[in-house]
């Protein structure tokens, strides 16, 4: 649901239009539950994100809350509202270390007018959309546990790339939410997959001890019985 295969901003440019986006703006850096970006702000500027893994929230007036997607490493936040001019659509979180590159929206709007960088934008934009139709579906079809494990893979190889630290830093609540699944159902999932020896928890932190067998289950896979029955979870 959440592995992206390297389909980011990055994988759509040019490697020297890449290359000036990275030296452009300023750098800046996250902890784990930072706000990058507030829903309803009138800020124009944008993230290219270098490392690390973000979430993006937008809530409703009755105080709903749904995490439209997560954007990791090669991906751009922001852009929405540098292009439109209009306010922040949702709001985005960092989930582990992250890293960004800071543009003003005059900045990211003039790499706009630069062919190369608008095609390769335009292209980016398209990749996003097919992503979000996805991982509704996903959402709405896959069980828990793969759903579960999907979001623990990309998050411990993001947390890893960022600081290199193995701790995933999220409450029981907080990976519920993302994976739009109860807290109930997510901490029995946890449970598997710690007897299972591939994960370890504590306080707010999921450590991922065997990241194969992890990905085995975010593809539905069990190494004794081989696919799970979808109706599980």
């Amino acid at each position: 649901m959440y592995d992206r295969g390297g389909s980011g901003l990055v994988a759509h440019l040019p490697q020297d239009e890449w290359h000036r986006v990275q030296d452009t703006g300023i750098p800046v850096r996250f902890e784990p539950r930072d706000v990058l970006l507030r829903q309803g702000d009138t800020t124009q500027h944008v993230h290219v994100v270098l490392a690390g893994c973000v979430k993006i929230v937008r809530s409703e007036s009755d105080g709903s809350r749904a995490i439209l997607t997560l954007r990791a490493a090669g991906d751009v936040v922001g852009d929405l509202a540098a292009v439109d001019l209009q306010p922040r659509s949702a709001t985005v979180t960092a989930l582990t270390t992250t890293v960004t590159r800071l543009l003003t929206g005059p900045q990211f709007r003039r790499f706009l007018t630069r062919p190369a960088f608008a095609t390769g934008f335009a292209s980016y934009t398209v990749s996003r959309l097919r992503t979000s139709d996805a991982q509704r579906t996903a959402l709405a079809v896959l069980p828990v546990r793969e759903r579960l494990a999907r979001a623990l893979f990309q998050l411990d190889r993001e947390s890893r790339r960022a600081d290199g630290r193995p701790a995933i830093r999220l409450s029981q609540a907080e990976l519920a939410e993302l994976v739009g699944a109860s807290r109930n159902a997510v901490v029995a999932e946890l449970t598997v997959l710690r007897e299972a020896g591939i994960v370890a928890t504590g306080r707010r932190e999921v450590i991922i001890v065997d990241p194969v067998a992890l990905s085995g289950r975010s593809h539905g896979l069990r190494p004794d019985l081989g696919r799970e029955p979808r109706g599980s979870g």
